[in-house]
C-alpha cells in the first residue's frame, strides 16, 4: 500500500526522476539499478541505498528482484494514466 502522507527528499525525487524517465515519450520506464541510479544522479551508492528503503518504506518502489527495482505509484497526484 502506497503511503500517501511521505514526503520525499531532494533525493529521493531525484531516484523517482530516474525510475519515471521515458514515460511521457513511450520508451520503456519504470525500472533501474543502483548502478543507474549512481551514473544518473552522481549520488554515491550508500545514499542511493539509503534512500531507496524511504521509497521502499513507503511503498513509491518495489523491490522485484535482488538489485532492481521497480516505480509503482507516486500519490501526490502528478502521475500520467499509464
Amino acid at each position: 500500500m502506497v503511503n500517501e502522507n511521505f514526503e520525499p527528499s531532494d533525493r529521493q525525487e531525484a531516484l523517482l526522476s530516474v525510475l519515471t524517465e521515458g514515460r511521457r515519450s513511450g520508451d520503456p520506464w519504470g525500472y533501474a539499478t543502483v548502478k543507474r541510479f549512481t551514473e544518473e544522479t552522481d549520488l554515491r551508492k550508500q545514499y542511493v541505498n539509503r534512500e531507496l528503503e524511504g521509497l521502499l518504506g513507503a511503498g513509491w518502489v518495489e523491490k522485484p528482484y535482488r538489485g532492481l527495482y521497480k516505480y509503482v505509484e507516486d500519490p501526490r497526484g502528478d502521475d500520467p494514466d499509464v
